[in-house]
């Protein structure tokens, strides 16, 4: 009894790894219905008889039509059978027949055949890759039967369900032709070492640059909502004095007005300013400032729309405003 036991258990182990058939389903790009039929769904391709099978229904002589056989689950395809054209005899001749086609897979690795122009059952050597689908593709046919159509009779697919180490051992075989097509990593020269040091030390430059400037702007937007007397003195010395005068202006009417104490209250955001470096030298700097800065008073928030170019120079150790263009 335990004997008997052993052995059922056995069996039980060895049925994953059995080879199944006809557990599939059919795609088709096309096809020529078959009586009353309105959907192709591949029992034709295994009924046994060569009379009957998949005959495409495109536009030419069947180049570019295709099958997709979705499997249940993760395979390994062990045979494809296939009997070319349909019929035999005088009958076989009279559709055009496949002749180089391509079998892909679901983890995106292709194979080519050319199929023989014969009535014989036909086995491509296709690959042991782990796949949900097998698409079949036509590239050229034998174009020498009395129809326009191509097709076949016969489709038999064997396949089992992979173990963990088959599984395993595939991901380390493609681990092993992965590294083997990755060129050798180059040796830098020195001369390219120079070259990529300057590279590196200018963008480590203009991002430090980048960040004083969004510190300045930050100030410098905050300082003309709020009319703090420091705006002017943002600007180049040749400068300063026309905008103190502007400045002194403008001042003056909010307070006529009786609400200067509202600007000074103010909160202002720049997080919504993007900043572009046009170019940048030592002491002077081109860069765009665009997008939308806040402004918050009243408990309301007001977005100020900004897409101006500063020209800015350095005067003492400080970043100043020589001029701006508004677009």
């Amino acid at each position: 009894m335990l004997k008997q036991i052993l052995v059922m258990f056995a069996v039980l182990l060895l049925l994953p790894a059995a080879s199944m058939a006809d557990t599939y389903h059919v795609r088709a790009s096309s096809f020529r219905p078959s009586g009353d039929e309105s959907v192709f769904d591949g029992r034709f391709l295994v009924d046994g008889n060569c009379s009957t099978g998949w005959i495409e229904n495109g536009y030419g002589n069947g180049t570019g039509e295709w099958l997709h056989f979705f499997f249940p689950a993760t395979v390994i395809v062990d045979s494809v059978t296939l009997r070319n054209g349909l019929g035999t005899g005088a009958d076989f001749s009279k559709i055009n027949r496949l002749k180089d086609i391509s079998v892909s897979y679901s983890g995106g690795q292709r194979q080519e055949f050319r199929l023989q122009d014969t009535q014989k059952s036909q086995r491509p050597q296709v690959k042991g890759y782990p796949t949900t689908s097998l698409g079949l593709t036509i590239h050229s046919v034998y174009a020498n039967g009395t129809s326009d159509d191509a097709g076949f009779s016969e489709m038999d697919i064997r396949y089992h369900r992979p173990s963990r180490d088959e599984l395993e051992a595939f991901e380390r075989a493609q681990a092993k032709l992965v590294a083997a097509a990755a060129p050798p990593p180059r040796k830098i020269t020195e001369k390219e070492k120079k070259v990529l040091k300057q590279k590196m030390g200018k963008l480590e430059h203009k991002k430090a640059v980048l960040e004083e400037l969004k510190v300045f702007f930050d100030q410098f937007y905050t300082n003309f909502v709020t009319i703090n007397e420091e705006y002017p003195r943002m600007f180049t010395e040749k400068n300063f004095l026309r905008e103190s005068a502007m400045f002194e202006s403008f001042r003056s009417m909010l307070e006529l007005r009786g609400v200067l104490q509202k600007y000074h209250e103010a909160v202002v955001s720049t997080s919504g300013l993007r900043f572009s470096i046009r170019t940048l030298t030592p002491t002077e700097v081109e860069l765009w400032v665009k997008g939308d800065y806040t402004v918050i008073y009243d408990l309301r928030s007001h977005p100020m729309h900004e897409n101006s170019l500063f020209h800015l120079k350095k005067e003492y150790g400080e970043w100043k405003v020589e001029n701006k263009t508004e677009y």
